[in-house]
């Protein structure tokens, strides 16, 4: 498998459209429905992954959830980075490139 490139704070996600997600309460389940894939997700990398809304960036997501569950900024960063590289390397989320300004 091929290593997709660190995220960086400012980039942007989404989960990718061929992705269907199911909320199990402790556990998410997301089924890539181009191969059928089935990922299982612990609660909160599917919280996470809830929050990815294709505007909001990743270090807006990590305060917030650093607030959510009292837990240092600076922490919760590294870890959403690390999972969302993690979770782009299966096809789970797609990073969102701003529109290109009109020439």
């Amino acid at each position: 498998m091929r290593r997709t490139p660190l995220c960086e704070p400012t980039e942007v996600y989404r989960p990718h459209p061929a992705v269907a997600i199911e909320d199990f309460g402790t556990r998410f389940l997301a089924l890539h429905c181009a191969d059928l894939r089935l990922v299982e997700l612990n609660a909160t990398a599917g919280d996470l992954l809830s929050r990815l809304d294709g505007e909001t960036s990743l270090q807006q997501i990590a305060q917030r959830m650093a607030e959510d569950y009292c837990q240092p900024p600076a922490e919760v960063l590294a870890d959403v980075l690390e999972a969302v590289r993690s979770m782009a390397e299966l096809g789970l989320v797609e990073r969102v490139f701003p529109p290109k300004e009109p020439k």
